[in-house]
């Protein structure tokens, strides 16, 4: 991986209702069965209705599906009212059950995963501009110095998952306990963190590039994302973009003994990694900066006043190659020798310059494995979503590996790379790239203009459900990983006001209403345990808390 420590800121005879998978109705013996999350518990005819399902007996009952803003199930003389997205209808007439069911192909929410050019389901809840910027000033902790950081549209992506997932809540409050309470503590383990990966010796080298390894067989278990589908007599081909130390490629081929494997990195001498994988293994070898090969990303010129005009490539790395499988995970390494005026517009380079090369080089039907951070934050999400037209994208993050930090990869798999979306995206990354290099009134990049509030909100609209089956993991792993911190899990995370039940806000933190807006997440019913429960929730060092965060 030859970038490392900066910040990549991207699921009829009617005796099936094909519903999200939370709603699994079956009929089985005449009646329905609807297994329901262990936390909505309700009362039904003076009977609990347990966990697992609620019964509705085939007795000429009639189901009738509405399209509320929010989730909720009800029982009513005259039959079971439940809430759902309109195009799913169903009723029970005295002949037995009859349903209608959608009339175009739905995700598959329950690996997390999207089907490329499926549309996206309904959204957890509606939602508005408005309603969003209260959530995200309500809950805005007074002098944290983390505000200049944070953009608008990461803001309210970020006030659109307090609403609607408790997970995210509860990494927040951790989060939060890190920068206000211990905020010492965490400086200093983060500043021990930053010394070593910059000081590193062969020996943590080797360590980590073994720690690559055990990532990616992780990785594959969860998400099948080194199992290529090969044709009879051909090899699979694999891409590293940013390779050092080539902890993955090695995995490659751990599994697959004869994959012809190819890779890019950061050369040495320009403050790049060192290869820890045996050359010979290779089938081919780039030592270049990524950001600089002009000629892939742009049909242009680079015009004659940029200061670093001559360094500009115009080779095509591996142009006439195809791959299977391409690893984007690249970072902005504080050791890598550049020019000052790239310093606030590299990450949106470097992000760029990989994802535009892995589009112009992936198979039909391949993967790409790209490594981002904070998937509550805006840019990441975006990245997400635009992948989520034209490939099945999954989340993955370590349970152990990094758990406390907020990089996770995205595994984008039956990739079609020639659809109209895809090429749109191509053709704006290509533009960001050129902004981020030669825009700006110097001509040598500006930073990336913040997304307008009706931008964020459509791809809430498309993508938020999805967005919070994906990231739901990603948190509590996080969640998990930094309860047992010293500098944020002293106690239980408590500073997001309003978020956790029967606790008082800090006074460094405004009062909240959240819990009145999480109306996704009913009430436990009166016989539920009081006791707390350990969340079961199965994500690199960046810039220290600029990654914690």
């Amino acid at each position: 991986m030859s970038y490392s420590t900066g910040s990549a800121e991207v699921e009829g005879d009617g005796s099936l209702l094909d519903t999200p998978n939370i709603w699994k109705p079956r009929i089985a013996g005449g009646g329905l069965k609807t297994p329901t999350p262990a936390m909505w518990k309700s009362s039904f005819g003076g009977e609990d209705l347990q966990a697992e399902t609620s019964n509705l007996d085939g007795d000429g009952d009639k189901l009738q599906l509405e399209e509320p803003s929010m989730w909720r199930s009800s029982l009513a003389r005259d039959g079971l009212k439940t809430p759902m997205p309109t195009k799913w209808k169903s009723s029970f007439e005295g002949d037995g059950p009859h349903s209608e069911t959608p009339t175009e192909p739905k995700a598959n929410v329950e690996d997390n995963g999207l089907q490329p050019g499926v549309p996206t389901i309904r959204k957890p809840s509606d939602i508005s501009i408005d309603e969003l910027v209260k959530i995200m000033e309500e809950n805005t902790i007074l002098d944290d110095p983390r505000e200049s950081r944070f953009e608008r549209s990461s803001k309210l992506v970020r006030a659109y998952l307090i609403k609607n997932e408790p997970e995210f809540v509860r990494v927040t409050g951790y989060r939060n306990r890190g920068w206000t309470e211990n905020r010492e503590q965490g400086d200093e383990f983060f500043k021990r963190q930053r010394a070593k990966a910059d000081n590193s010796d062969y020996e943590s080298e080797e360590k980590f590039f073994i720690m690559m390894q055990q990532i990616a067989e992780e990785m594959n278990r969860m998400t099948g994302a080194f199992t290529v589908p090969t044709t009879y007599g051909k090899d699979i081909k694999t891409l590293d973009i940013c390779m050092a130390p080539g902890g993955y490629t090695a995995a490659v081929l751990k599994r697959y003994p004869n994959a012809k494997c190819f890779g890019i990195t950061l050369p040495k001498e320009q403050g790049g990694h060192p290869l820890h994988i045996d050359r010979k293994k290779l089938a081919g070898l780039q030592l270049l900066d990524v950001t600089m090969l002009v000629k892939e990303f742009a049909n242009r010129p680079v015009p004659v006043t940029h200061p670093e005009q001559q360094k500009f490539l115009t080779i095509q790395p591996f142009k006439f190659h195809s791959f299977d499988l391409v690893f984007c995970d690249g970072m902005v390494l504080r050791t890598q020798k550049r020019e000052s005026h790239r310093e606030t517009t590299e990450v949106t380079r470097l992000a760029c310059s990989q994802l535009i090369l892995a589009l112009q080089r992936i198979k039909v039907g391949g993967t790409v494995v790209m490594l981002l951070h904070k998937i509550d934050s805006f840019p990441a999400a975006n990245i997400l979503y635009t992948f989520s037209k034209f490939a099945k994208v999954q989340a993955f993050k370590p349970q152990k590996k990094h758990s406390t930090r907020s990089s996770f990869y995205m595994i984008a798999s039956k990739m079609q790379p020639d659809s109209e979306a895809a090429k749109a995206a191509v053709d704006g990354w290509k533009q960001g790239w050129w902004k981020a290099t030669f825009g700006g009134e110097a001509g040598t990049g500006e930073r990336r203009e913040n997304p307008s509030d009706s931008v964020v909100l459509n791809m809430l609209e498309e993508f938020g459900e999805q967005l919070v089956g994906m990231g739901r993991p990603v948190w509590g792993i996080q969640a998990d990983a930094l309860s047992r911190t010293d500098y944020a899990g002293d106690k239980p995370a408590d500073l997001l006001s309003g978020l956790a039940i029967g606790t008082t806000p800090p006074l460094s933190v405004r009062p909240s209403p959240l819990r009145d807006l999480r109306e996704n997440i009913p009430p436990e019913s009166s016989t539920a345990s009081k006791s707390p429960t350990k969340p079961t929730l199965p994500v690199d060092l960046l810039q220290g808390w600029k990654d914690f965060a």
